[in-house]
């Protein structure tokens, strides 16, 4: 058992007691409170980690400040025409990598201060509610076979300082440790370098992101997809390579070249993607078309608002509406499970939101219009809700339209987002807070390396499957298949109140099962 619920347990006995052998019974929960370790870790320590961490912070700050000089105007001179974009690109992409690692420490700085502080306040209070304890113990030992209602509220007031010591201890530590493995997570060169791909490659492809300013705002790849692409190309066969190498040194951009990456992460075949780039190399040194040919506008770093306030996805910098449903929405088709799924693999593969986009002509007039956009994203999410209903056994639509079962949620995130990520998804039952606060853990490990969750919520009378698709600190980024995205927090998830993501007369507050990367 944990050191809260030891403690709990010794209350329970302090609390109840019979009027023969009072003090006896009492002397026991005593005992059983003091028995209790106090909270591990030295404060001072930690502090002086975080100080570290701080002045290693500035280090970073003062190299980003010179490398941002360089790329801005003190390139040799000689270095003229592709070279010194080549350079200039190069440099920049140092310099971002550099910022990165700065705001990383100086958050990992904070994290371990505010640990340090909560942890010296629970050793404290723990430290308080032992002398109250053994105050206690002396008094009940006087009279044994007695009772000192004096000792026992001492006791009570000794154990739930105890208690509040570890239950501090515990969710600080729990905190530190969620918010220090997201941190980590953005060690991203660093990860892209550790395949056949040199180190300079590796920073410029690490820190490629989408524009922002209506378009998605995320990084073009995943700390999965950063992985997954080099350990890809370094069993790839030797002409294989050199074709791929080929399509990335005639990239006119690194976002181009970023998206032929994350082609690659996502399964394809070499073929496919020279296919693919024959279509979006014409625009590849337009990163605004890039990012509204190739990926869901789905990420925004507006994590300040509560689950009510749900932000629609925009289609190439646009709200759009089509016969009153939003462009992304599933419409009146019980599809959910399908339309979130199509959402999440089209963040992950650019070929499919490509396809969705363009039709694969994208230089065709109006092929990109909201109007064919939808059409093809409608289509498929019926093929993909058809394939899930043949998997549970059902009749399929339009002939039946009565949503996806827990057999082809999991088959689905197999076949899509698992064919995206090379993960293996399995369906996890959610019946309790303890259950929703349990599977945090692994939420968090899995969106941080970029793999979306399926979530399903739950009222009296129906269910709906949305996507977990980013997390911030103790907050998560959950896509509605009604065409919009919203930020909750973590408690909130654990304690049923996501009623917010579902407006209506019949909210859905309760998560009751997950599709969680093995």
């Amino acid at each position: 058992m944990s050191k809260v619920k030891d403690l709990e347990s010794a209350q329970h006995s302090i609390e109840k007691f019979s009027l023969m052998f009072a003090n006896l019974q009492l002397l026991e929960g005593i005992d059983k409170a003091l028995a209790v370790p106090e909270p591990v870790g030295d404060p001072g320590a930690i502090r002086a980690r975080a100080q570290d961490y701080a002045k290693a912070a500035a280090s970073f700050g003062k190299a980003a400040q010179d490398l941002s000089g360089i790329a801005g105007n003190q390139l040799p001179a000689v270095w003229t025409g592709s070279v010194a974009e080549h350079a200039t690109q190069a440099v920049h992409a140092m310099s971002a990598e550099t910022v990165t690692s700065k705001e990383t420490l100086a958050e990992a700085a904070k994290v371990m201060e505010a640990w340090a502080n909560d942890l010296q306040w629970a050793k404290s209070v723990d430290a308080q509610g032992r002398q109250q304890l053994q105050s206690a113990r002396e008094k009940a030992r006087k009279d044994p076979g007695g009772f000192d209602q004096g000792a026992r509220e001492e006791a009570l007031n000794g154990v739930a300082a105890q208690l509040s010591g570890a239950r501090r201890a515990e969710s600080c530590g729990t905190s530190t440790a969620s918010k220090l493995n997201q941190l980590a997570s953005k060690a991203r060169a660093e990860r892209a370098g550790q395949g056949s791909i040199d180190p300079l490659a590796a920073v410029v492809l690490a820190t490629e992101k989408n524009p922002g300013a209506g378009e998605d705002d995320g990084y073009i790849l995943t700390p999965n997809q950063l992985d997954r692409a080099t350990q890809i190309l370094g069993v790839m066969p030797g002409g294989d390579q050199a074709a791929f190498r080929a399509l990335l040194s005639n990239a006119k951009s690194p976002e181009e070249a970023a998206y032929l990456w994350k082609a690659l992460a996502a399964g394809h075949s070499v073929a496919d993607i020279q296919k693919f780039d024959e279509g979006i190399h014409p625009h590849g040194d337009d990163p605004a078309w890039l990012a509204q040919h190739l990926v869901p506008a789905t990420s925004t770093g507006d994590t300040n608002r509560e689950s009510s306030d749900n932000i629609d996805v925009t289609y190439q910098g646009q709200n759009v509406n089509i016969d009153g449903y939003s462009v992304y929405s599933q419409r009146d088709v019980s599809d959910c499970v399908a339309a979130s799924t199509v959402i999440a693999q089209a963040k992950l593969d650019p070929l499919l939101m490509y396809q969705l986009t363009t039709g694969g002509t994208p230089d065709a007039p109006g092929a990109d219009s909201p109007e064919n956009f939808e059409q093809r994203l409608q289509k498929t999410y019926i093929g993909e809700y058809i394939d899930g209903q043949k998997v549970d056994g059902r009749k399929t639509y339009p002939k039946e339209d009565s949503g996806l079962g827990p057999k082809a949620q999991t088959y689905l995130a197999d076949k899509d987002l698992g064919k995206a990520t090379g993960a293996d998804y399995e369906h996890v039952e959610l019946e309790s807070d303890e259950d929703r606060r349990a599977a945090l853990t692994r939420i968090e490990k899995s969106v941080d390396e970029g793999l979306p969750v399926p979530i399903t919520v739950r009222n009296s009378d129906s269910g709906h499957q949305m996507m977990i698709i980013g997390r911030d600190g103790d907050r998560l980024q959950i896509y509605n298949p009604w065409g919009f995205t919203s930020w909750v927090t973590e408690e909130q998830f654990v304690n049923s109140q996501l009623g917010g993501l579902t407006p209506g007369d019949h909210p859905l507050n309760k998560s009751t099962a997950l599709e969680l990367p093995k």
